[in-house]
C-alpha cells in the first residue's frame, strides 16, 4: 500500500511522508486496505490538513478497481506500452532537450547542419571563448572585428553579422534584428508567423555561411571584403537545400533567396556609388588645394 506506485505516479510514502511516519501499518497490502481487513491506524490525532489529505487518498483508493488477473508490467513511456531503448532515452533526456529540440531535429535541413545548430543552441560550437575554456592559448579576438569571439557575437552582434541580419530584416519587413539565437527564433515567429517550417532552413543557412566564412578567415587567411560574400554563400546554400522540400515550396524558397541577394546587391552598389562620390569629392578638393598653393 505504501511502497508501490499503484495509485499515483509515486509511492504514497514519498507523496505523504508525514502520514507514512505516523501510520502503524507500514507493510499492509492494497487489497487488505480496500477490504477493510486491516484498518489504517495512526499514532496520534491528525491535523486538519493531514486529515483532509488522508480523506482524499481514501476516496482515490476506493475508486481504484482490483481484479483477479495476474499483475502485468507495462512501460508507461512508450506508445505501445512496451520497453524500447528509444523510449528510455527520450524519458531520461526529456528535461535536457530544451525548447529548440523539436524545432531543430524536426526541421528541414541536412543532418550535419542539424548537428551544427544543436551545438550552437547549446553554446557548444568551438568559438574562441569555448576553446579558451579548454586551455587554448590563441588570440580571442573575432576574425571580423576587434571584439572577443563568442557564439552570440560571431553570429549576431558582430558588425558583419548585423549587416547580414539587417538585409534579412529588409526582405521580411522586420524593423529590428536578433541579438542571440533564442531571440532569433522568437524574431522569426514574430515576422514570419506562417512560415514556421522554414525557420530552421533560413536561420541555419545564414549561421552556416557565417561559420564557413569565419573558418576560411581563421585557417586559410581569406578575409571577406564585404558581408555580401556571406549572403551570396547563404543564398547558394538555400537554393541547394530546397531539394529537401516539396516542389510546391521550392519556388517560394528560391524566390526568397533571390530576393535576399537582390537586396544585398542593391545595398552594396549604393554603398559603392556613395564611396565613389566621396572619393571624387576628395580628389576635387585636393586639386583645388594644389591650384591655390603653387
Amino acid at each position: 500500500f505504501w511502497y508501490d506506485a499503484w495509485l499515483y505516479d509515486k509511492p504514497l510514502y514519498a507523496i505523504v511522508p508525514v502520514l507514512f511516519l505516523l501510520c502503524e501499518q507500514k507493510e499492509v497490502m492494497v487489497a487488505e486496505v480496500k477490504s477493510g481487513s486491516v484498518p489504517i491506524i495512526f499514532r496520534r490525532w491528525l491535523t486538519l490538513e493531514l486529515q483532509t489529505c488522508w480523506n482524499l487518498m481514501e476516496m482515490d483508493t476506493n475508486s481504484f478497481q482490483l481484479c483477479q488477473e495476474k499483475d502485468k508490467i507495462f512501460w508507461r513511456f512508450g506508445k505501445n506500452r512496451r520497453f524500447s531503448v528509444k523510449f528510455l532515452y527520450n524519458a531520461l533526456t526529456k528535461a535536457d532537450a530544451g525548447s529548440n529540440h523539436k524545432r531543430i531535429w524536426k526541421g528541414k535541413a541536412p543532418r550535419k547542419i542539424k548537428y551544427f545548430m544543436w551545438l550552437l543552441s547549446n553554446n557548444a560550437i568551438l568559438t574562441k571563448d569555448n576553446l579558451i575554456r579548454r586551455k587554448w592559448s590563441g588570440n580571442p579576438k573575432c576574425q571580423f572585428c576587434n571584439f572577443d569571439e563568442t557564439c552570440d557575437h560571431l553570429f549576431f552582434t558582430c558588425p558583419v553579422a548585423k549587416v547580414i541580419w539587417a538585409v534579412v530584416a529588409i526582405c521580411i519587413g522586420a524593423d529590428n534584428i536578433p541579438m542571440s539565437l533564442n531571440q532569433c527564433w522568437a524574431w522569426c515567429v514574430r515576422w514570419l508567423p506562417r512560415g514556421k517550417k522554414f525557420h530552421l532552413f533560413g536561420v541555419s543557412a545564414i549561421c552556416w555561411a557565417i561559420w564557413k566564412a569565419r573558418n576560411r578567415a581563421c585557417f586559410d587567411g581569406k578575409i571577406i571584403r564585404n558581408p555580401i560574400e556571406i549572403i551570396c554563400h547563404a543564398g547558394a546554400v538555400m537554393r541547394f537545400w530546397t531539394s529537401l522540400f516539396p516542389e510546391m515550396d521550392r519556388e517560394m524558397l528560391i524566390d526568397g533567396a533571390n530576393t535576399m541577394l537582390k537586396v544585398a546587391t542593391e545595398i552594396f552598389i549604393s554603398q559603392s556609388a556613395a564611396g565613389g562620390r566621396m572619393k571624387r569629392l576628395k580628389n576635387e578638393e585636393r586639386q583645388e588645394d594644389d591650384t591655390s598653393h603653387p
